[in-house]
């Protein structure tokens, strides 16, 4: 057998691949991930097999989401089910991901400028307006209207996850162009949350929240860059606005936009940093014993790792920490605690057409593709922005159904929207929900339904759209360097 000569010149292979094309091909495995925790569940929700003591498995499902934790901290006591801390403080992780995210793209990415903004901003208010008024009009005056903010929110792990599958067909300006869509999109539920979907305020508590923030912000303004401050920040915000009664969600957007964006110092610096470090790490090298690093080296390897610290970013560093968690552990545990809705399929025509599942339903698909397309459309004819390069309007349709998948964002502002709100309590009041299906729980129950369905169709139909809209980049661009 042939074997490999030992080489101490040898260097593994650098990876090729762009920052882009990477984080497709996770949100690829991502959205897939989500996919299988979203069917799971609603198996499980529907399952009546017995398990090994002979209790059906549909009801372990509903009974482990209501095990009740809590804990007590600087006076103050929180007792929540399971399924509440899953929404209310997992999903505070995912916003601040989000905000890191939004914030980014503010400072240096396409949301920079307002005119490299002007579209996918247009074309995220048209994707926000449309569903909205399409689910408002389907439920004018009915039990419920409250949840007309829940089509209005695209998922961007599902519409990404999409452009990864088709990553060698879809142009990078069409992929830029939907996550810059869906980060508006985001940061608009965001703020329907806030204004629309908040519970009775407590303003001690959201004062104490507010002024932590406001420190969050001067210590990143001072230049503190060590990540326990921020982390014990980022608990204390957290723990006051869940008292406060504006939703936790809405804190870790608010403190994603303290994190500091820059760096310690620019990029040529550390060039010529890590260079004098390589220099010196090869003066040091004994040749006796290469396999090994020295002592010397260890302390030069240490150097070198506080320099790839100081160039990038804490914003950068923290979103690169955190996107996998949230990708392939709380966005799927996510969706595991809350697509679960039970079904009797004995009467799944009525439930299919009730106002809230026929509003939810084609609010993602009918509003969503033509706010998109249509806020677009109108936004570049009238010269407040222009079509990215390698796009055209039949791709931006396309993209307009990857926008309808609303799954994630769509079941949390469903919940908010009937098991949360003031308006919820007041109508089971009003119409007694005794005997009976309580109005917010029969409503959620439509809304998931609504989802789920929209997000299906959404999916497949801009799967084959934009199949059909695309063609295999990679063959172009070596057509065009041949020519």
């Amino acid at each position: 057998m042939l074997r490999r000569k030992k080489d101490v010149n040898y260097f593994p292979p650098i990876d090729s691949h762009s920052t882009l094309e990477r984080i497709l091909h996770h949100d690829a495995f991502a959205a897939v991930f989500l996919l299988v925790a979203a069917v799971a569940a609603f198996v499980f929700a529907n399952l009546n097999a017995p398990d090994i003591k002979g209790v059906a498995i549909h009801f372990w499902y509903e009974e482990i989401w209501k095990e009740i934790l809590g804990f007590t901290a600087f006076g103050y006591s929180i007792e929540k089910p399971l399924h509440l801390w899953i929404n209310d403080g997992l999903m505070a992780v995912f916003f601040f991901v989000v905000g890191l995210e939004i914030k980014r793209e503010l400072m240096v990415g396409e949301l920079a400028s307002l005119r490299k903004a002007m579209l996918p901003i247009a074309a995220a208010i048209g994707g926000m307006v449309c569903p909205a008024a399409v689910f408002a009009i389907i439920n004018f005056g009915g039990e419920g209207a409250h949840g007309w903010g829940i089509p209005m929110a695209t998922d961007i792990a599902f519409a990404a996850g999409v452009i990864g599958l088709l990553s060698g067909r879809v142009p990078s300006s069409l992929a830029v162009f939907l996550i810059a869509l869906a980060i508006v999109d985001d940061l608009g539920a965001v703020m329907v949350i806030a204004l629309f979907y908040t519970e009775r305020i407590a303003t001690e508590p959201l004062m104490i929240g507010i002024g932590l923030i406001l420190m969050s912000a001067f210590c990143a303004q001072i230049g503190v860059r060590n990540a326990i401050v921020y982390l014990i920040l980022a608990a204390a915000i957290w723990f006051t606005f869940l008292q406060s009664g504006v939703h936790a969600t809405v804190a870790g957007v608010l403190f994603a936009f303290t994190i500091p964006v820059n760096a310690r110092y620019e990029t040529p610096y550390f060039v010529g940093r890590v260079r004098d470090l390589a220099s010196r790490f090869e003066a040091a090298e004994d040749h006796a014993n290469a396999r090994l690093v020295n002592n010397p080296q260890q302390r030069i390897v240490r150097a070198i790792e506080a320099e790839c610290i100081h160039v990038e970013a804490p914003l950068q560093r923290i979103e690169n920490k955190l996107h996998p968690w949230t990708a392939l552990m709380i966005m799927p545990l996510f969706a595991f605690a809350n697509a679960g809705v039970r079904v009797d399929f004995s009467a799944i025509t009525d439930l299919l057409l009730q106002p809230v599942t026929l509003g939810v339903f084609f609010g993602l698909l009918v509003g969503k593709q033509v706010g998109i397309t249509l806020f677009s459309y109108v936004t570049v004819k009238m010269g407040l922005a222009e079509l990215p390069a390698g796009m055209n309007w039949k791709q931006v349709y396309a993209l307009s159904w990857l926008g309808a998948i609303g799954f994630t964002m769509s079941l949390f502002i469903s919940e908010l929207a009937f098991m949360g709100g003031h308006a919820v309590h007041a109508a089971a009041v009003e119409h007694g929900a005794g005997g009976g299906v309580p109005h917010g729980e029969a409503h959620l129950a439509e809304a998931k339904v609504g989802t789920l369905l929209a997000s299906i169709v959404a999916g497949v139909g801009g799967t084959i759209m934009l199949y059909l809209t695309t063609g295999d980049t990679k063959n172009e661009a070596k057509s065009a360097s041949a020519h």
